[in-house]
C-alpha cells in the first residue's frame, strides 16, 4: 500500500507528514527549511576492508586512521585535513578523559593557527550563550564560567573533563559557543511532537529534516540495544527529540560561519555524528560548501580487538578520521 503525503500547516512552518496506513500513525519528515541534501548510503564489502595494524609511535596516546580506506596517519597528516575544511566534528563518549584530551589537542592545535576558531558545545544551551561571552571577553575567567552556566545541573559529567579544552581553547583566542536547543523544548518535542507545539515553541524550533530513512534505521538500532522503550510510537518520538538537538548544534554552527567564523570545531556526543548523518549532514543543508569532517575515537579498543574495530568503523563509516586511544588512557566501562 503507498504513502500518502498530506502537507500541514503549522504557522509560518510547514510540515510534511507521511501517513502510515498500517498502524494509522502520522511521522513527519520535513520541517520547512532548506532542502535535504545527504549523504549517499556507505556501501562497503567488508572483504575488499585491510586496516593498517594499530600502533602509537614513541609517546603519542593515540592512533590516527583514515576513516575511508583504513590507513595509518600522523597527526600532521590529520592538522592537515582539519585545515582544509570549515567544520570539524569531534565525536565523545561524555565519560572518556582520553576522549576529552582528544578534543583539547584538536581545538588547541586549530586555534593556535587559526584565532578566528568558534568552538561549538553540545554541553551547553543557547540561554547559556552570555556566559560563555563573559568568558570569551576575559569577564570571568573559566570556574566562575562554569558556575554562571550551572554546569553541574545542566551537564552533569565532571566539569574538570573539559576545562582543559576551555583554558587552552581561550588562550590560544578561540571563541566558545552554547550550540544546543534548550532542554525544554527537547521535552516538548519528544512528549508532544512538532505537531503539539505552541507558538513560543515553534518560534525556537530550528528547521528539521525526519526524513532520512538511513539515520532513522541507525537510530532504531541504537535505540533498541541499550534496552530503551521500543515500541514504534516511543522510537519516533526520541527521534524527532534527537534531530531537534542535531539541527539546533548544525543551525548554530552554520550561523556562526555566516557571522565571520573562519573554522568551527563542533564537540558532541558521537551519537550526533551519527555516521555523517547527525549533525555533519544538516551543517551542509545549510552551508553546502561547508564539508564537515568528523573525528571519532574508538571505544572499548584493546590489543585484542582494535583492528577488528577499526576495521568495523571504516566498513560503517563513523568517521572521516578514526582515532584508537591509546588502550592504557581509556576506561574499562
Amino acid at each position: 500500500m503507498t504513502n500518502a503525503r498530506v502537507p500541514v500547516v503549522l504557522g509560518a512552518i510547514v510540515v510534511v507528514t507521511v501517513a502510515l496506513a498500517a498502524c494509522g500513525t502520522m511521522r513527519p519528515e520535513l520541517v520547512h527549511g532548506p532542502a535535504p541534501m545527504r549523504r549517499p548510503v556507505r556501501q562497503i564489502d567488508p572483504a575488499s576492508v585491510t586496516v593498517d595494524a594499530v600502533r602509537f609511535a614513541g609517546d603519542e596516546q593515540y592512533a590516527w586512521f583514515d576513516g575511508n580506506t583504513g590507513h595509518s596517519l600522523t597527526f600532521d597528516e590529520v592538522l592537515a585535513k582539519m585545515k582544509e575544511t570549515r567544520v570539524v566534528m569531534v565525536g565523545e563518549q561524555h565519560d572518556q578523559p582520553a576522549h576529552h584530551e582528544l578534543e583539547r589537542r584538536v581545538v588547541a592545535a586549530l586555534a593556535h593557527g587559526d584565532p578566528k576558531i568558534d568552538v561549538g558545545l553540545e554541553m551547553l544551551t543557547w540561554n547559556t550563550q552570555p556566559a560563555l561571552d563573559r568568558y570569551n571577553s576575559g569577564e570571568i575567567d573559566v570556574d566562575a564560567m562554569a558556575t554562571a552556566v550551572d554546569w553541574k545541573t545542566v551537564w552533569g559529567f565532571p566539569f574538570d573533563l573539559y576545562r582543559p579544552i576551555f583554558v587552552d581553547g581561550h588562550d590560544a583566542g578561540a571563541k566558545f559557543l552554547a550550540l544546543n536547543a534548550p532542554r525544554d523544548l527537547v521535552r516538548a518535542v519528544r512528549k508532544k511532537g512538532v505537531r503539539g507545539l505552541d507558538q513560543t515553541e515553534l518560534k525556537e524550533l530550528p528547521d528539521l529534516d525526519l526524513g532520512d530513512a538511513e539515520h532513522r534505521a541507525w537510530f532504531r538500532g541504537i535505540f533498541s540495544e541499550g534496552g530503551h522503550p521500543s515500541s514504534d510510537t516511543d522510537i519516533d518520538s526520541f527521534y524527532v527529540a534527537q534531530v531537534v538537538w542535531d539541527e539546533a548544534m548544525a543551525q548554530t554552527a552554520a550561523r556562526a560561519l555566516d557571522s565571520g567564523a573562519e573554522k568551527v570545531v563542533v564537540i558532541a556526543g558521537m551519537g550526533h555524528v551519527a555516521r555523517g548523518r547527525g549533525v555533519p549532514e544538516r551543517v551542509e543543508r545549510r552551508e553546502p560548501s561547508a564539508h564537515v569532517l568528523s573525528i571519532v575515537p574508538l571505544v572499548g579498543a584493546s590489543a585484542e580487538n582494535a583492528s577488528e574495530k577499526l576495521k568495523k568503523a571504516v566498513v560503517d563509516g563513523e568517521g572521516d578520521i578514526v582515532v584508537v586511544p591509546r588502550f592504557a588512557d581509556e576506561l574499562s566501562l
